[in-house]
Order: C-alpha cells, then sequence, then structure tokens
C-alpha cells in the first residue's frame, strides 16, 4: 500500500507524460512516447540503397525511420535536452527494424557508437550513439567498443551545415585509436542520425585503412 500511495505522490510531482503531446501514460514512467506519437513516425519501408561505391566508403547503409517532425523533436530532446531516457524507446524501435528486415547484423565483429569530440562529451555529458550502441551490442551478442576511434576536430554540428560544407566539416575529423580492434574486422557504426553519409564515410575510411574489412552503419534517422 505505501508503495501504491509513493507511485501516486511522484505521479503528482512528476506526471507520466508523453514527451511529445503531453498526454498521460500511466506506465510509471516506462514509456516516454504515446502510441499515436510513435505511430506519426515515418518508418523506413526498406533499408538504404547500397551505396555508391566510388563516393562511399562504407559498404551497407540502414536508417530506422525518416527525419520528420516527430523524429526531429524525439532526437533534439535526446541529444540537446538530456532525455536519455529516451533509448529505451528508440532501441526497441531498431531491434524490430533489424529483425524485421533480417538484416545480416551477426556478421559484424564489433559494434561502436561514432564518437563526439571530448569538448562536446564535456558539455553534453553524454554520446547519444553510445546509449543506442551498447544495448544493441548486448541484445544481439556482438562485442562492443568505445576504442575504435577517436574525434580529433571538434566540427560544427553537420544539420546546420549545406551538402557540401558537411563533406569539408568532417575533413581530419577521426583517427584511429586501436588499430588491433579494426584490423580484419567487420565493423558496424552506430549513430542516432544520417544525412549526407559525410560522417560515416570519414569514420569508415579511417577504419578501412587501418585494415577493417568492412563497414556498415546503422542510424536511428535519415535525412535523405
Amino acid at each position: 500500500m505505501f508503495i501504491n500511495i509513493l507511485q501516486g505522490a511522484l505521479n503528482l510531482i512528476f506526471p507520466d507524460n508523453c514527451l511529445l503531446c503531453r498526454q498521460f501514460l500511466n506506465s510509471q514512467h516506462k514509456r516516454q512516447v504515446c502510441s499515436k506519437c510513435l505511430d506519426s513516425l515515418a518508418f523506413n519501408p526498406t533499408p538504404l540503397t547500397a551505396p555508391d561505391r566510388h563516393k562511399y566508403a562504407f559498404d551497407e547503409p540502414w536508417s530506422v525511420c525518416f527525419y520528420n517532425e516527430t523524429a526531429q523533436k524525439l532526437l533534439h530532446a535526446f541529444k540537446y535536452q538530456g532525455k536519455t531516457s529516451l533509448r529505451k524507446t528508440f532501441v526497441p524501435l531498431m531491434i524490430n527494424f533489424i529483425d524485421r528486415h533480417h538484416l545480416t547484423i551477426n556478421k559484424y565483429d564489433i559494434i561502436a557508437p561514432i564518437p563526439l569530440h571530448p569538448s562536446r562529451l564535456r558539455e553534453r555529458g553524454y554520446n547519444q550513439s553510445l546509449l543506442l550502441s551498447l544495448p544493441l551490442s548486448q541484445h544481439y551478442g556482438i562485442p562492443h567498443t568505445e576504442n575504435l576511434l577517436i574525434r580529433q576536430k571538434r566540427t560544427q554540428t553537420q544539420t546546420e551545415l549545406g551538402a557540401k560544407q558537411r563533406w569539408t566539416n568532417l575533413e581530419d575529423a577521426f583517427r584511429i585509436k586501436n588499430l588491433d580492434l579494426a584490423k580484419d574486422k567487420n565493423i558496424l557504426l552506430i549513430d542516432d542520425l544520417y544525412t549526407t553519409g559525410a560522417t560515416a564515410n570519414t569514420a569508415s575510411i579511417v577504419l578501412k585503412k587501418a585494415g577493417a574489412l568492412g563497414v556498415g552503419i546503422l542510424t536511428l534517422s535519415k535525412t535523405v
């Protein structure tokens, strides 16, 4: 009885509402978004098509949904407003996408997040890509590492730039941290958003120069 009273008091102080429409969820904070708002996400009916081998260094780009208004609001809250609990919503969506499309995720030897520059990590307090990559690795039993790449150049946020600027913005942005982790490995990179593919491409070039056999990229959302 005491637990029920306490839970009721917490709900009054911290209402369990949908992050977007503010509808009461009555889920004891196990959900962050109501079903109606989740349904407004534009899910990708198929994985991304094979990349242009003359333009991209990565082998397989996959994205769960399109960057519509709902995805934009949720990702903004996830990245910039400290709503890290949204990983509980995002990761199941990514798992469902992988399983529904029978993505060949188990061929990868390592799962790794796209790293943040150390100064941006200090400002934000967390790497949103890591919050997605770690539970995915645990779910599929694939080794996880944060020690693969270093972001050595603090770049301007990609969403603020034009298509051409996004490519030049990332020149020399990454360097390899551990050659042994990359050599002769198939590596799946995880990020929150795919725009032009410039981030994934720059990271993939570094990994393949270090001896990686193949590089895939899985993101929650994509703008293209």
